[in-house]
């Protein structure tokens, strides 16, 4: 019994006795714009959480929290700069450094992202560095969406980035083999 495949291609000259091959993946204008999207919604977010820790910290006293409040004067800190890294027109320096920068930038984001993500989770439910938190407030509940959005959406942009490198790489270092097949 033939398959409906060989049925369909039968008397249309086309070949069945070779594998079907898959297309290259593409790197192009759509996966540019995702990229570009990922990494400012990334920025936004990761700003916006060291908003939140610095409003935290001169508002709601934390500077009177030992070692609690130093973390939330470097989590705004360390936001801002990677927060305005990603926005910055580095891709002007060059592509492969800029997006070396960008790439570092959300590496570095991501860090602090998950890392306030990691310390908000401990201590509601036990002490961290002495400290405890009580309850979701607006403050907490604001942190957790936006260090999960900018973990996702940075994490988004590298990828992206790491593929469209990979792919790159691939077709200058076998240029005579981008038309042939085996």
């Amino acid at each position: 019994m033939a398959s409906a495949h060989s049925q369909a291609t039968r008397g249309r000259g086309i070949k069945t006795d070779k594998p079907v091959q898959a297309l290259p993946a593409r790197q192009g204008p759509r996966n540019e714009v995702a990229a570009e999207v990922a990494r400012y919604l990334g920025a936004l977010s990761i700003l916006l959480v060291g908003v939140i820790h610095a409003q935290q910290y001169y508002d709601a006293y934390f500077s009177f929290v030992p070692t609690i409040g130093t973390l939330f004067l470097l989590s705004f800190v360390g936001s801002g700069v990677v927060g305005v890294t990603l926005i910055a027109p580095v891709r002007r320096l060059g592509r492969s450094l800029g997006d070396l920068i960008l790439v570092l930038a959300a590496l570095g984001a991501i860090g602090i992202a998950l890392g306030s993500l990691a310390s908000l989770l401990v201590s509601e439910y036990r002490p961290l560095f002495g400290f405890m938190e009580s309850g979701y407030r607006l403050a907490i509940v604001l942190t957790l969406v936006f260090d999960s959005l900018a973990t996702v959406f940075l994490g988004v942009f590298v990828l992206i980035v790491a593929r469209a490198r990979r792919h790159h790489r691939a077709s200058t270092v076998h240029p005579a083999r981008a038309g042939t097949s085996p």
